[in-house]
């Protein structure tokens, strides 16, 4: 009966140790802001910077949006303006990148894809996806030297009319990101103004505009030359609802908008370089 009253002691301060180890750990985190920055940063990197941390945000309002909650914007940037945002790796490894949104995921998927291309991103892979009621989340995978610049992707995203609600950093070459749409809009087209013909050159040859507020669209080249006009209208989530692919040369083009149509891409049928001069566009 003694040896195994002795046996539960060794047993309860073993516990009692091993708490007392992972409690000291765990860094005490004070208010919404330290945890953001925590799961910004990681644990430990957080633990050795913690007073250096506490000084950057001693100003607590600052980093706080309009309803109070903390900015990511905001503290991801302090972070990085002070050489805490560590995302270079030693060498060339897997990054993997969970997205989780609600809205539209066909049209979040198209324009990740795009502003992970503007920053440098162009292989990658789609490792893991679900769709339910709830949400859509995937999980990209690329082999990098760095990781995806949380604050640029932000800023990406914002131009776009998403806003990123949370990041949390697994390791270094695990994250997570939580997103949510407010207004779609795409910055890659012009809006075009009725009656007012706008043009525009690009070495691409390829042209997007946004035109929900006509009914027509007169298109010509600005030098002149033959071309085989080429025309994708969408929707405002960027669904395909039509496509024209001129096989007869002309100067100019003249179509009538399909209803629901928010944005159009012109390019040529054959050859975008064609059209690198320019296009010459009216809405009607």
């Amino acid at each position: 009966m003694v040896e195994i009253t002795r046996k539960c002691l060794w047993i309860v301060l073993f516990v009692c140790l091993l708490e007392n180890s992972i409690n000291a750990q765990t860094p005490t985190l004070q208010n919404p802001i330290d945890y953001k920055v925590a799961q910004l940063l990681g644990v430990q990197e957080y633990k050795t910077n913690q007073k250096f941390i506490q000084r950057l945000f001693s100003n607590q309002r600052y980093f706080l949006d309009s309803a109070g909650q903390p900015d990511l914007y905001k503290i991801s940037q302090t972070l990085k303006q002070n050489g805490l945002l560590k995302l270079t790796f030693k060498q060339p490894m897997e990054l993997e990148v969970t997205f989780s949104v609600k809205e539209n995921p066909t049209t979040f998927t198209n324009v990740l894809y795009d502003i992970l291309n503007e920053m440098g991103y162009y292989y990658f892979l789609l490792k893991e996806s679900v769709l339910n009621e709830q949400q859509f989340k995937f999980i990209l995978s690329m082999n990098t030297e760095y990781a995806i610049d949380p604050t640029l992707l932000q800023e990406k995203l914002y131009d776009y009319g998403y806003k990123v609600l949370n990041i949390e950093r697994s390791h270094i070459y695990q994250w997570n990101y939580i997103i949510t749409n407010t207004t779609f809009q795409y910055p890659k087209a012009t809006k075009l103004t009725t009656n007012e013909t706008n043009h525009k050159a690009n070495l691409k040859g390829e042209y997007w505009y946004q035109i929900d507020k006509g009914s027509r669209l007169e298109v010509k080249s600005s030098n002149g030359i033959l071309w085989y006009p080429k025309l994708i209208f969408f929707d405002k989530n960027l669904n395909i609802l039509e496509i024209i692919s001129n096989q007869k040369s002309s100067q100019a083009f003249q179509k009538e908008i399909p209803k629901g149509a928010m944005f159009v891409k012109i390019t040529d049928t054959f050859l975008p370089i064609t059209t690198k001069n320019g296009l010459d566009v009216t809405l009607k």
